[in-house]
């Protein structure tokens, strides 16, 4: 069905603006990735890191949302058995010299976590947390700091001297995909595909595991293999005739060799 009709420029009471319910839809394919290269292979190219004694959150370092950074190095313990994260929210990831070692979801972050890493002096930990976002309700409503925003406790020891790193993810494009990659960390995933004619499309991020997707620098949104929702919205209007960019941060290590366009949306 064709239904359009066409309003006046009130202003100016000439120009006339004409409005279309022919909404074409559109399935560009598969995409398959062109590009690669890990957070912290870029880290000094889209954050500013940022010095404190003990872990601030993101609003006290001017965040408002994406993800967070914390890194130190230990200098004196041998073996660790415990760690805490006082204050976080939303979702946490641990790296022991980028190996991934536990992930901390939801009330996950309010208790102890055990786990068993040998450690030397240099040895780094990287903490990347994640906003998920926020509630406007409920007796927390003005205490939902995002990030860490008391203190990390290790072997049962408050431990000090970390830097942040800040990450909006709304520079992406000072990202150099020539710098190195390894699977199995956070990293960022280039897509490219021509569009001829523009129409509105959903990305399917089937095989993918947990991030957050851009089309030609705007943030789409998060996905996450569990669902439900399996495919994310691109109206029409974020195209371009042409060259069109896809890039997916993924943070689980979880990937595929390609994104597909469909021209139908799978809720789940």
């Amino acid at each position: 069905m064709l239904v359009s009709f066409k309003v006046k420029n009130f202003r100016s009471f000439k120009e006339e603006v004409e409005f279309s319910m022919d909404i074409k839809r559109k399935a560009y394919g598969k995409l398959e990735v062109k590009e690669r290269v890990n957070l912290d292979a870029v880290l000094d190219l889209i954050s500013v890191p940022v010095a404190s004694s003990y872990p601030q959150s993101m609003e006290r370092l001017g965040q408002n949302h994406g993800y967070i950074l914390y890194r130190t190095q230990f200098q004196t313990e041998e073996h660790l058995d415990k760690i805490r994260l006082y204050e976080a929210q939303d979702r946490a990831q641990i790296f022991f010299d980028n190996k991934p070692v536990a992930t901390l979801f939801d009330q996950e972050l309010q208790v102890e976590k055990e786990i068993s890493v040998e450690t030397s002096p240099g040895t780094k930990l990287d903490i990347l947390v994640e906003n998920m976002g926020r509630v406007n309700y409920g007796m927390k409503i003005e205490r939902q700091r995002k990030g860490i925003d008391q203190f990390v406790q290790v072997n049962r020891h408050i431990h000090h001297g970390w830097t942040h790193y800040p990450l909006p993810l709304d520079n992406l494009e000072k990202l150099d995909f020539s710098r190195d990659y390894v699977a199995g960390l956070p990293s960022f995933y280039k897509f490219t595909f021509e569009v001829d004619e523009i129409g509105d499309t959903f990305l399917d991020f089937d095989g993918w595991g947990k991030g957050v997707a851009f089309i030609n620098g705007f943030n789409l949104g998060r996905f996450w293999e569990v669902g439900p929702q399996r495919r994310l919205y691109i109206p029409g209007p974020l195209l371009k005739l042409g060259e069109n960019e896809i890039i997916l941060f993924e943070t689980e290590g979880k990937t595929c060799e390609y994104v597909t366009l469909q021209s139908e949306p799978d809720l789940g």
